[in-house]
């Protein structure tokens, strides 16, 4: 990188300390990242800890900076305010999953963004963990299934939807290849008395391929699993940290290197640095609008079936 970027970081919530500022930390020799969150006792304690420097504790902290850039950790609630401000400021935005709870003003950023030829990122990082790009990059695939699950942690329907049920559908959908012409055929939802949501699942089909996410939050274990079947096998991966290769009557299991960071294994940090390389390059946005919209879409239609 030829000079050095300049970088503003909204939010200091316990995703952002324990997924995000450990890789800022470590690309200081790429960016100036300055912080900014309201509580002025996390900001000079985060900011001590990963030696990174302070903006201030409000918005107009950053909007006297220089910035390329901005990476929004805060409530989902805010993210629409937030990002049209910077958007409109002519200034690229990172946002936290999901964009809006609204598909409409995912839409309208979206078209606000290009309108202004800034970059846009929602962080749906399980794309870019290593081993989910393994099972993207494997050919004649005919089927795809992503599973969440979670040891009795029931949930308001519309929050779990947007807070967890969008990873699997996002990841799912990632590793079909975006397919222009899936179509839903499915939607499932299962409550409780209470009216907490249990489980919720989807199912699309596209030429040659069927795909389905889902979520169980009163299942008898924690895990992620994203499954690929393909003409030539089966690959299979768990918690984002190993890989199930079952072909005819063989099985092998492959695990990231010993010294590989766990946010690498996330995708936390490869999706940082393409973000951060496609500003200083004016690249392509490392998550395109038309697949992260039709994420959103199908959260959309999922939650207007569970709220109805």
């Amino acid at each position: 990188m030829e000079f050095m970027l300049n970088i503003g970081v909204m939010g200091l919530g316990t995703i952002a300390t324990k997924a995000y500022l450990p890789v800022y930390a470590a690309m200081q020799d790429q960016v100036h990242w300055r912080l900014m969150t309201r509580n002025e006792e996390k900001l000079h304690r985060l900011g001590q800890q990963f030696n990174l420097p302070i903006a201030g504790n409000n918005v107009a902290a950053l909007d006297v900076l220089p910035l390329d850039a901005v990476m929004i950790h805060t409530p989902t609630k805010t993210h629409y305010d937030l990002v049209r401000h910077f958007l409109n400021k002519g200034i690229s935005v990172f946002v936290d999953k999901p964009l809006a709870t609204n598909i409409d003003q995912v839409k309208d950023l979206y078209a606000l963004a290009e309108k202004q030829g800034v970059l846009l990122t929602v962080g749906f990082n399980r794309r870019f963990a290593p081993l989910h790009q393994t099972l993207a990059h494997q050919s004649d695939k005919t089927a795809v299934r992503v599973m969440k699950t979670r040891l009795d942690q029931p949930d308001e329907p519309f929050h779990a939807l947007y807070d967890l049920m969008i990873h699997p559908v996002d990841t799912a959908l990632a590793l079909a290849g975006f397919p222009e012409t899936a179509k839903v055929d499915h939607f499932a939802i299962q409550k409780n008395a209470a009216g907490q949501l249990l489980r919720a699942e989807v199912a699309l089909s596209a030429p040659h391929m069927m795909v389905s996410a889902g979520i169980d939050e009163a299942a008898g274990a924690n895990l992620e699993e994203a499954t690929v079947t393909t003409s030539h096998g089966i690959y299979r991966v768990q918690d984002l940290s190993r890989l199930i290769t079952i072909q005819g009557t063989t099985q092998t299991q492959t695990y990231p290197s010993d010294w590989a960071p766990i946010l690498v294994t996330r995708g936390f940090s490869p999706l940082v640095h393409a973000f951060v390389d496609a500003v200083v390059n004016h690249g392509d946005n490392p998550v395109s609008p038309q697949t992260s919209i039709l994420s959103h879409q199908v959260i959309a239609e999922l939650a207007a079936q569970a709220l109805s």
